[in-house]
């Protein structure tokens, strides 16, 4: 049986000890279950993992790992456009699309106008 709410508890431990090597208190415990994921693995209101705007490559890495690790329904392999698509932060914003590697540009194309058309027509050709 799946338990995400003991994978979310491990990730924090394994934080914790590395900020802590002393020892850590609960209040501690609770902090460094903030910072699973990049904050990507955060409870709230007992719903796993918050998922939060992503505006980098690395919450990109740090929501894959979540949505794979903690929540479980996910797999790891997912592509950065898979990513962001599941979680609704498509646009000119994106970090995948700013990288140049949208699978996605088609969509992406018919919204765009003056300096994003540019940047797009930059990135994509």
């Amino acid at each position: 049986m799946w338990k995400p709410k003991q994978k979310l508890a491990e990730k924090a431990h394994e934080i914790a000890e590395k900020k802590y090597p002393d020892g850590y208190n609960k209040k501690q415990l609770i902090e460094c279950s903030k910072e699973v994921y990049g904050g990507f693995g955060a409870t709230q209101a007992g719903q796993l993992p918050i998922y939060k705007t992503i505006k980098t490559m690395e919450d990109c890495c740090n929501l894959r790992n979540a949505m794979a690790n903690i929540d479980g329904r996910y797999p790891l392999g997912m592509t950065g456009c898979e990513v962001v698509g599941i979680n609704g932060d498509c646009g000119i914003a994106c970090p995948v699309y700013l990288e140049g590697e949208c699978e996605s540009i088609e969509e992406m194309v018919n919204d765009l106008t003056g300096d994003d058309l540019k940047r797009h027509q930059e990135l994509y050709g």
